[in-house]
């Protein structure tokens, strides 16, 4: 007998799209990966530049914000 779900089931999808060449965007840093995060859920999906050497506070913050 399958277990009864207690509530909805969550599957977050995180990869980063890399080898892009430096580019500057709106904040005036310079990006050259792609981090994107997809929610199956709740149907979110969310595209980000952030620079190749990211540390995991950082990722956090990124996620949390948008």
């Amino acid at each position: 007998m399958l277990p009864i779900l207690q509530g909805p089931i969550l599957e977050l999808i995180i990869d980063f799209i890399t080898g892009l060449p430096p580019t500057k965007i709106r904040t005036g840093e310079v990006a050259n990966t792609i981090l994107v995060i997809v929610n199956r859920y709740t149907k979110f999906l969310g595209y980000f530049a952030v620079i190749i050497i990211i540390i995991v506070i950082e990722l956090i913050d990124l996620f949390l914000e948008q």
